[in-house]
């Protein structure tokens, strides 16, 4: 069912009852809502009522690291020498393996609009080593004694995509992108696994407190290493109550999942489906595939494999049953994921394979998704994270089909909202408001024919979001013999003004009608 306005919500709450069979049976009837399990009573005070939201495409994981490291946009970071003095008093206790560990830079944010450099750190910092990670999570930046401690110094090692930063003297510069960087990232020491495991569940909580109930963690293996990471993965399905749903994308090959005894697993509750693919780089790092060079630095950025391998991966992956996701940004990149997986797939199509990102749609591109029934999972939160960025590399292609909305509804493919988060900003409801009104960082106007409706990006959210995990059959509506997955708001998100969006939290949350969220 689509959305059509805000009334349609109010207007279904009334009378409402799930099917008990799924655990859960509640009614709503004029603003009271109850259920028959907890035998509870609230009044929502003719609050509006959704469907649970669902963010498609998260990082759960480097979301609750970073609450254990120097977060420097919480911490109002504006310049350099702030970065270092943030730096500086990161407390021992958060210092681990005596590293000193930052997240979420944004080098748009400082007055100098540039990162941090080799001299900076080290003058800083001689002995203690420093690593820092860009908000795209592509780059990681490092002081000399960081890369001491990696063993940098002697010989860097052979990874499939990125590299080694190097000055024109051959010396390294101590940034990393792409693979050369999650190395880093995997080899750098990391809190304790219950620590990580205990901000997992906060991060949990947050999610919930924007209407979030189902989440997708979109890269397995991207942070910590595969095995580390699923292993924590492991001790939190192992706990009795989880406040979301929870899907998973899988950073491995058919190969590695198989090596690992792995196969693909569907549940309501935890799916653990997809293997996760990089295409391209990013645009913010002028390393998504295009076919037209960026405007700034004249290169058209980097396609991650030979010609062959993604698409040999696209085919072992489709034939052992997983579905595919393919971060893909550019429109090199893209048309390459493309022809990878229609040939892979075949005239299988209900596999529903992924397309993260699809920034720079080539020609035809979102009409061969729709044909493919490949989802589309966009972010329209990047534009205020990024826009200055993407306006100084893509130039009057801001004007076009960028970061699509409008058009991917046109071509009838599927189109599913997320935040990318810590990339961009977790709230949907930021989300929501750069759907509709296309507004870059200071202001600017970014692919304004792809603006669309209000009503159509919450749909992305709430009926996208459950298309990409396979959960349309049981949630996403409310209506009789679904589950209760709802969320009441504090203000009306169809009638308040776009700037108030971003204040827009939930007060109260059901999942399967048991409560996980009560702010009333």
């Amino acid at each position: 069912m689509r959305l059509t306005d805000g009334r349609f919500y109010q207007q279904a709450c009334t009378g409402l009852h799930a099917d008990s069979a799924y655990k859960g049976a509640l009614s709503i009837e004029k603003g009271i809502i109850t259920t028959t399990t907890e035998g509870m009573v609230r009044p929502l005070g003719g609050r509006v009522c959704l469907p649970g939201l669902t963010d498609a495409h998260l990082h759960i994981f480097p979301l609750a690291l970073f609450r254990l490291q120097l977060d420097i946009v919480a911490a109002g970071v504006r310049s350099v020498d702030g970065l270092l003095d943030a730096l500086e008093q990161i407390s021992p206790e958060r210092r681990f393996g005596g590293w000193r560990q930052g997240a979420v830079l944004i080098e748009d944010r400082f007055k100098e609009q540039r990162l941090p450099t080799l001299a900076e750190l080290d003058t800083r910092f001689p002995h203690s080593p420093v690593l820092l990670r860009r908000y795209c999570g592509h780059v990681a930046v490092m002081n000399t004694a960081a890369m001491k401690e990696l063993g940098l110094h002697h010989r860097v090692p052979k990874v499939n995509s990125g590299t080694f930063a190097r000055d024109t003297n051959g010396a390294l510069t101590g940034q990393a992108n792409e693979d050369a960087a999650a190395w880093v990232f995997a080899q750098a020491p990391a809190p304790p696994d219950d620590m990580i495991l205990s901000e997992i569940c906060a991060v949990l909580q947050d999610c919930v407190s924007f209407g979030l109930t189902s989440l997708v963690e979109a890269a397995v293996g991207l942070t910590l290493g595969y095995d580390k990471e699923a292993a924590i993965w492991a001790k939190l399905r192992a706990q009795s109550h989880r406040p979301v749903r929870l899907g998973f994308m899988n950073k491995l090959t058919a190969r590695d999942a198989a090596e690992r005894g792995l196969v693909p697993e569907w549940g309501r509750d935890w799916s653990n489906e997809t293997l996760k693919f990089f295409a391209d780089g990013i645009i913010g790092g002028r390393t998504g595939a295009l076919s037209r060079p960026y405007n700034d630095t004249g290169g058209r950025g980097d396609l991650m494999h030979p010609r062959g391998v993604l698409e040999h991966h696209f085919a072992s992956a489709h034939a052992e049953g997983w579905r595919i996701a393919v971060h893909a940004t550019g429109d090199r990149g893209i048309e390459r994921v493309l022809s990878g997986l229609e040939k892979a797939q075949g005239e299988d199509r209900e596999r529903r394979h992924r397309i993260e990102h699809f920034f720079v749609p080539p020609q035809n591109g979102l009409a061969r998704a729709a044909q493919a029934k490949i989802a589309v999972v966009m972010q329209p939160g990047f534009l205020q994270r990024m826009g200055a960025s993407i306006v100084r590399g893509l130039g009057d292609r801001v004007k076009g089909v960028i970061y699509p909305g409008a058009s991917v509804l046109t071509a009838g493919a599927s189109l599913v909202l997320s935040s990318d988060a810590p990339t961009g900003p977790l709230s949907p409801w930021i989300n929501l408001r750069h759907a509709v009104n296309r507004l870059g960082t200071t202001g600017e106007i970014i692919g304004s024919r792809e603006a669309i409706k209000r009503t159509e990006a919450l749909d992305a959210h709430i009926a996208g979001g459950c298309w990409a995990m396979r959960h349309e059959d049981f949630r996403g509506t409310l209506a009789p013999g679904m589950v209760a997955d709802i969320v009441a708001l504090n203000m009306d998100p169809f009638a308040v003004p776009l700037d108030e969006l971003q204040d827009c939290r939930c007060v109260f949350a059901l999942k399967e009608g048991q409560i996980v969220w009560d702010q009333l």
